[in-house]
């Protein structure tokens, strides 16, 4: 049984914030593991189930958020199973009211559809801000296409790559197959020519890709931009705040939402609650500022 005694009492709070979550039952606990995008390397495997055979019961499981968690650690056991993880350079990811671990989908260069690096852009976010204690939970995603695998529109921020299209007309022989293409059917012809409906566009970079004679290239390219996105018990849609942003410009914008996070927010309101009480219009104008 876990000490009640006041002089021994535990520091739960201070546990979860740094990756061990209290079990529904007495005296266990599971371990998160921080691993940005959802990934590990192979050779780290083996100290996992190491440390779920030793201190657990044989078991890990998946979370929601492309992370590993241990569970049935006794506390006794915690800090043991965290030096034996930490000699296999795993660290634990942060929970409570802390900037959390970064998702993100395959991205370049392993998915045909991406259009960015975005496990790269994750490691960035999260080796600069994971941790950071906040008013409450945020989190970060980043897809590297407008499929969104990895759900941006339901994060606290998230970065979506998209890119936007050009025809260059002398290079388009009106074979149309750009038209069959396009799901968001954002095309039509025009004069002979395929034109684009930019309000249907997706700035998916189908039509760029299937073109045979690269009558189709990029204008513009980089991460549109969502904020206050959640799930849970009140699930709400992120709104975009900003589009085509680079790597750098993404970087401080989610520093820019966290000033504003730390500035407006009450203790256990998510960003998305922040921004319906102040408004988007001074959220925006906040972020986007110059300077």
């Amino acid at each position: 049984m876990i000490a009640t005694d006041p002089a021994t009492r535990i520091d739960f709070a201070s546990l979860k914030s740094g990756g061990i979550i209290m079990q529904r039952e007495d005296d266990f606990f599971a371990i998160r593991l921080r691993m940005p995008g959802g990934v590990i390397p192979a050779d780290k495997l083996p100290m996992i189930a190491d440390v779920a055979l030793r201190y657990g019961r044989g078991e890990v499981r998946l979370t929601a958020r492309q992370g590993i968690e241990i569970p049935w650690i006794r506390f006794k056991d915690i800090e043991a199973a965290r030096k034996r993880l930490a000699e296999a350079g795993l660290s634990l990811g942060p929970c409570g009211p802390r900037f959390r671990t970064v998702t993100a989908c395959p991205g370049l260069p392993i998915c045909r559809k991406a259009l960015a690096d975005s496990q790269r852009f994750a490691r960035m976010i999260d080796s600069r801000f994971s941790g950071q204690v906040l008013p409450h939970k945020f989190k970060a995603t980043v897809s590297a296409c407008p499929n969104a695998c990895s759900r941006p529109f339901e994060s606290d921020i998230g970065f979506c790559a998209a890119t936007e299209p050009r025809l260059e007309r002398d290079n388009c022989n009106g074979c149309n197959l750009c038209l069959d293409i396009c799901k968001e059917k954002a095309l039509t012809i025009e004069g002979g020519l395929p034109m684009l409906e930019e309000g249907r566009c997706t700035s998916c970079a189908d039509c760029i890709d299937c073109c045979p004679t690269s009558a189709r290239r990029a204008e513009r390219s980089g991460y549109s931009v969502y904020a206050g996105g959640r799930m849970g018990r009140y699930p709400m849609l992120g709104k975009k705040i900003a589009d085509f942003v680079d790597e750098e410009q993404g970087m401080k914008i989610i520093q820019r939402c966290l000033d504003f996070y730390q500035s407006h927010g009450n203790k256990r309101e998510r960003l998305g609650d922040v921004i319906i009480r102040t408004g988007m219009d001074e959220f925006v104008a906040f972020v986007l500022k110059e300077g």
